[in-house]
């Protein structure tokens, strides 16, 4: 995804004006209305540099002596959480988000599977049918380079600047991307953990949504008042399905509950479509 280019700072010409720089506080306002410099940037890597370490977990459990089999797939969607929360610009990883997040159905002809989905299936074989477990090897390789890739992602983070459309745009996708994959039980295939994922990216497109906030406010407070009502509505729903620090498994759910969930995305994502127009105007 390309950034659009440096500009002046005008009330009318947001989008024009990148979201950079340090030392700010995710929340506030500058003086003007507007996302404070660096808010952005700050989310990003709060949200990845956790997952480095919970990334170490998850190799530490499937290079463990006796195969800490149950110790990886209790770290896993603990860690998929930090990848998912901050999908809104996983475009601007490049090549890191087909090697870190496809799915098999995915996978073009001649394509390496590697990441988060080729870990999951051999921790979760039960729907693989006749499926051949990795060797320690092969699962310490997929680990070490699922860790690597982690690492350097946190290190492109500083160095990432992001629009106010890109921001926009991209809280929009995730519930699009909840709507696709989450909703319908597609992401985590093999774990049944996608209502892990489904908070997360509930949780990424709110906190874009809060990075713009002070701008919808002044510019169509209507909206900002009914996003904030539709993010709530949603999250009632998620909680419910709560299970100690986690959430139920996809398979638990009733249809009835699933259709909640689908309506409730579906809800959010209407007005989220306005938002881009809303905070460029």
């Amino acid at each position: 995804m390309q950034a659009g280019h440096e500009g002046r700072r005008h009330p009318r010409r947001l989008h024009r004006h990148r979201l950079r720089g340090e030392g700010q506080h995710l929340g506030r306002r500058a003086e003007d209305g507007r996302p404070r410099p660096g808010a952005v940037r700050r989310v990003r890597a709060a949200a990845v540099r956790p997952a480095a370490r919970q990334d170490d977990g998850v190799r530490q459990g499937l290079q463990g002596r006796g195969g800490q089999d149950d110790t990886a797939r209790a770290l896993y969607p603990v860690a998929r959480t930090h990848w998912e929360r901050i999908e809104t610009v996983a475009e601007s990883f490049g090549d890191l988000d087909p090697k870190m997040d496809a799915r098999e159905a995915d996978l073009e002809q001649g394509q390496r599977w590697t990441g988060w989905h080729r870990i999951e299936k051999d921790l979760w074989p039960a729907r693989a049918g006749k499926y051949e477990s990795l060797t320690r090897q092969e699962r310490a390789r997929y680990a070490d380079d699922l860790l690597a890739d982690t690492r350097t992602l946190d290190g492109r983070i500083g160095k990432l600047d992001f629009t106010v459309d890109q921001i926009a745009n991209g809280s929009r996708g995730l519930m699009e991307e909840v709507a696709k994959g989450k909703v319908t039980g597609e992401e985590e295939y093999w774990s049944r953990t996608d209502l892990w994922d489904f908070q997360a990216n509930v949780d990424g497109a709110k906190k874009a949504f809060e990075v713009l906030e002070p701008v919808l406010e002044r510019n169509d407070p209507a909206l900002e008042h009914t996003l904030e009502e539709r993010f709530d509505a949603l999250q009632v729903l998620l909680d419910r399905q709560r299970d100690g620090s986690g959430f139920t498994s996809y398979d638990d759910l009733s249809t009835a509950e699933v259709k909640r969930l689908a309506d409730a995305v579906n809800a959010l994502a209407e007005p989220l479509s306005q938002l881009t127009s809303a905070v460029l105007s």
